[in-house]
Protein backbone atom coordinates (compact mmCIF):
# COMPACT_ATOMS: atom_id res chain seq x y z
CA UNK A 1 0.00 0.00 0.00
CA UNK A 2 1.30 3.61 -1.02
CA UNK A 3 2.25 5.97 1.75
CA UNK A 4 0.30 8.76 2.41
CA UNK A 5 3.33 11.24 1.36
CA UNK A 6 2.57 9.96 -1.65
CA UNK A 7 -1.12 10.15 -2.06
CA UNK A 8 -1.16 13.56 -1.22
CA UNK A 9 0.24 16.97 0.00
CA UNK A 10 1.42 16.49 3.78
CA UNK A 11 4.00 16.78 6.28
CA UNK A 12 7.43 15.37 5.20
CA UNK A 13 10.06 16.64 7.92
CA UNK A 14 10.29 19.36 10.23
CA UNK A 15 13.60 20.68 12.00
CA UNK A 16 14.55 23.11 14.18
CA UNK A 17 16.66 26.06 12.57
CA UNK A 18 19.56 28.14 14.02
CA UNK A 19 18.82 31.85 12.42
CA UNK A 20 22.71 32.57 13.32
CA UNK A 21 24.27 29.35 11.23
CA UNK A 22 25.29 30.61 7.79
CA UNK A 23 25.70 26.99 6.33
CA UNK A 24 22.42 24.66 4.71
CA UNK A 25 20.87 23.08 7.55
CA UNK A 26 18.55 20.56 6.74
CA UNK A 27 14.76 19.99 6.42
CA UNK A 28 14.20 16.62 5.33
CA UNK A 29 16.57 14.27 3.14
CA UNK A 30 14.33 12.63 0.25
CA UNK A 31 14.49 8.85 0.55
CA UNK A 32 17.00 7.03 -1.74
CA UNK A 33 13.94 5.28 -4.31
CA UNK A 34 11.99 8.53 -4.26
CA UNK A 35 11.83 12.29 -5.74
CA UNK A 36 10.59 15.07 -3.80
CA UNK A 37 8.26 17.94 -5.06
CA UNK A 38 8.14 20.53 -2.22
CA UNK A 39 4.84 22.74 -2.07
CA UNK A 40 5.54 24.77 1.14
CA UNK A 41 6.97 25.42 4.01
CA UNK A 42 5.67 27.01 7.29
CA UNK A 43 8.10 28.98 9.60
CA UNK A 44 6.54 28.30 13.11
CA UNK A 45 6.90 29.21 16.91
CA UNK A 46 10.57 31.51 16.80
CA UNK A 47 12.07 31.47 19.60
CA UNK A 48 13.01 34.98 19.76
CA UNK A 49 12.59 37.77 17.09
CA UNK A 50 13.88 37.44 13.60
CA UNK A 51 14.76 40.99 12.71
CA UNK A 52 17.13 41.18 10.67
CA UNK A 53 17.00 37.66 8.33
CA UNK A 54 16.56 39.67 5.46
CA UNK A 55 17.70 36.69 3.25
CA UNK A 56 17.79 32.76 3.54
CA UNK A 57 17.64 30.52 0.94
CA UNK A 58 15.90 27.08 0.16
CA UNK A 59 16.93 24.44 -2.02
CA UNK A 60 18.45 20.68 -2.44
CA UNK A 61 21.06 20.05 -4.36
CA UNK A 62 21.87 24.17 -4.96
CA UNK A 63 20.65 26.45 -1.86
CA UNK A 64 18.78 28.27 -4.27
CA UNK A 65 17.07 25.97 -6.40
CA UNK A 66 13.60 26.37 -4.65
CA UNK A 67 13.64 29.60 -3.44
CA UNK A 68 15.58 32.12 -2.65
CA UNK A 69 16.08 35.81 -0.69
CA UNK A 70 13.53 34.85 1.34
CA UNK A 71 12.91 37.11 3.89
CA UNK A 72 11.81 36.30 7.68
CA UNK A 73 12.10 39.19 9.50
CA UNK A 74 8.26 39.66 9.89
CA UNK A 75 8.77 37.08 12.70
CA UNK A 76 9.11 39.02 15.41
CA UNK A 77 7.19 37.31 18.41
CA UNK A 78 7.58 33.52 19.57
CA UNK A 79 3.08 33.23 18.35
CA UNK A 80 4.10 34.09 14.73
CA UNK A 81 3.93 32.11 11.90
CA UNK A 82 4.22 32.16 8.01
CA UNK A 83 3.76 29.82 4.91
CA UNK A 84 6.77 30.31 2.52
CA UNK A 85 5.51 29.23 -1.30
CA UNK A 86 7.04 29.58 -4.55
CA UNK A 87 6.10 33.09 -6.03
CA UNK A 88 2.87 33.41 -8.63
CA UNK A 89 3.50 32.76 -12.09
CA UNK A 90 5.15 35.56 -14.46
CA UNK A 91 2.24 38.33 -15.23
CA UNK A 92 0.77 37.29 -18.56
CA UNK A 93 -1.51 36.47 -20.82
CA UNK A 94 0.43 33.95 -21.40
CA UNK A 95 0.70 32.76 -17.57
CA UNK A 96 4.04 31.17 -17.29
CA UNK A 97 4.57 29.29 -13.99
CA UNK A 98 7.48 29.40 -11.88
CA UNK A 99 9.76 26.59 -13.23
CA UNK A 100 11.61 24.44 -10.89
CA UNK A 101 13.48 21.47 -10.49
CA UNK A 102 12.59 17.81 -8.94
CA UNK A 103 14.37 16.71 -6.02
CA UNK A 104 15.79 13.83 -6.40
CA UNK A 105 16.85 10.73 -4.06
CA UNK A 106 19.09 11.34 -1.30
CA UNK A 107 19.40 15.27 -1.46
CA UNK A 108 19.02 17.26 1.77
CA UNK A 109 16.40 19.51 1.21
CA UNK A 110 17.16 23.03 3.74
CA UNK A 111 17.87 26.45 4.01
CA UNK A 112 20.55 28.48 3.82
CA UNK A 113 20.70 31.78 6.53
CA UNK A 114 22.80 34.32 4.58
CA UNK A 115 21.65 37.09 6.47
CA UNK A 116 21.56 36.60 10.61
CA UNK A 117 18.96 37.56 12.88
CA UNK A 118 20.02 40.37 14.61
CA UNK A 119 20.03 38.32 17.78
CA UNK A 120 20.32 34.74 18.94
CA UNK A 121 16.96 32.70 17.46
CA UNK A 122 15.58 29.54 16.24
CA UNK A 123 12.78 28.47 14.29
CA UNK A 124 10.75 25.22 13.94
CA UNK A 125 10.21 24.44 10.20
CA UNK A 126 7.69 22.20 8.66
CA UNK A 127 8.57 21.06 4.78
CA UNK A 128 5.12 20.42 2.86
CA UNK A 129 5.44 18.53 -0.35
CA UNK A 130 4.86 14.83 -1.93
CA UNK A 131 7.07 12.17 -3.07
CA UNK A 132 6.64 9.40 -6.03
CA UNK A 133 8.73 6.69 -7.42
CA UNK A 134 12.61 7.21 -8.59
Amino acid sequence: MADLKELSVSLLGSAVINMQTNTKQTIYTVPTDKVMVPVAIVARTPSATLAGAVDSDFGGTAATDWLAEVTLAGLTGVTHQCIIMQPAQAAGPPIVPAQNIIHAAAVAFGITVNTDSTGAATVTMDLYGYLYDA
